[in-house]
């Protein structure tokens, strides 16, 4: 009995030491897998990091920030990049993300294009006033000449302010288009104030109200409009009843008008400065109306720019119209086949907007921004 109990004691030992032994292998097989799972949670996360450190890079080049991204810190862990110049308008971005002691590291060759700053039919970066029976819509003036029957959707309106009613609308006003305002504004609609959605078709046919205001991403660039030097600029007027066809090249003038039936237009691409004031009279005709790419109007500090009718009559603008500090004002039954950007605009009247897309591709304007493409993506060896 003593040798049995004995060897009961030693298979329960046995069995302790095996129990023992197979669980402490479970345990460190447990905490390998728990390991190992942590760190590939860390790894993808480090990954998106690395993801969100291209794409912040990525946007500020659309701004034109060549600046490297400084380390940034998320709750999930840090990212961070660099901006390398490889020539001409190309970049490399070196993206980089850190998850606890995992990082993941990201290399992007992008290059930049730039755009016009003539992207919208009316786009006032800090306020828009709309009121009366103003329509807006658009058209590409390469493709042939303007047609109620073709015109597109497009007759976009937009600023850059994110207040309340930055964007005012009244009357019968037609937004052939959208509304678009600044970034980060979780209700768009606010920042309009008398929206009807009845009245603005968000760029499709048919309207669709679910886009007709919108917040963008970034905002629009504003680059400041200089005088080149060696440019004299003067008061000029073109006479009531005549005709002035400016040969290509760049002018500049103090305070610009165009009295009631006189016509201002360009045998070829012209760049006006305008340092003062611009004032077109009823019944008068500025631009080419084959072709409003061929004549650009910058307008410096804070001058004013008028479309104004008259007894005389209406008036016509072909171009485009860019004044970073100006306050520009479109009354009565103007037309307008082109684009006008300014600080402030202020539309009234029966006013007509033809914005012309064949803008956004003018190699002659002033940047707005930047498209970026995307060359090449990879991820780095650790």
């Amino acid at each position: 009995t003593m040798n049995q109990r004995g060897s009961a004691i030693v298979i329960s030992l046995g069995i302790i030491v095996m129990l023992g032994t197979l669980g402490s292998a479970m345990l460190l097989r447990g905490l390998n897998e728990s390991q190992i799972g942590r760190r590939s949670v860390q790894r993808q996360s480090a990954f998106f990091l690395a993801e969100a450190a291209a794409d912040q890079a990525i946007a500020n080049l659309r701004v034109n920030n060549t600046a490297n991204l400084p380390i940034a810190n998320l709750s999930t862990g840090t990212y961070w990049a660099e901006v390398t110049p490889l020539g001409g308008s190309t970049y490399q971005v070196t993206a980089h993300g850190r998850t606890a002691s995992e990082q993941r590291d990201l290399e992007v060759v992008v290059q930049q294009v730039p755009t016009s700053v003539f992207a919208y039919a009316l786009f006032g970066d800090q306020s828009v006033n709309i009121s009366g029976s103003a329509t807006t819509n658009s058209y590409d003036s390469s493709l042939g000449p303007y047609d109620d029957d073709t015109a597109e959707h497009h007759g976009d309106v937009g600023t850059n302010a994110t207040s309340d009613g930055a964007v005012s609308i009244s009357g019968s006003i037609f937004v052939d288009g959208q509304v678009i305002v600044g970034p980060g504004v979780g209700d768009p609609e606010s920042v309009v104030s008398g929206y009807d959605p009845a009245f603005v078709t968000g760029g499709t046919d048919p309207p669709s109200d679910t886009q007709d205001v919108v917040s963008v991403s970034q905002v629009a660039l504003m680059p400041a409009v200089v005088v080149p030097s060696g440019l004299t600029c003067d008061d000029f007027t073109v006479v009531g009843s005549t005709t002035v066809t400016l040969t290509p090249g760049t002018y500049c003038y103090r305070n610009l008008t165009i009295q009631g039936n006189a016509n201002l237009t360009a045998s070829g691409e012209v760049t006006i400065y305008v340092t003062g004031e611009l004032n077109a009279q009823g019944n008068s005709v500025i631009g080419v109306p084959d072709d409003p790419t061929q004549m650009l109007f910058l307008m410096s500090a804070t001058a004013e720019a008028t479309l104004e009718q008259t007894i005389q009559g209406n008036n016509t603008f072909y171009g485009g119209i860019y004044g970073p500090e100006a306050t520009f004002n479109v009354q009565g039954s103007a037309t307008i086949y082109g684009s006008i950007i300014a600080r402030q605009i202020n539309v009234s009247g029966s006013a007509e907007i033809h914005y012309d897309t064949a803008l956004s591709d003018s190699t002659n304007a002033p940047t707005g921004g930047n498209t970026v493409t995307l060359l090449t993506w990879r991820e780095l060896d650790n």
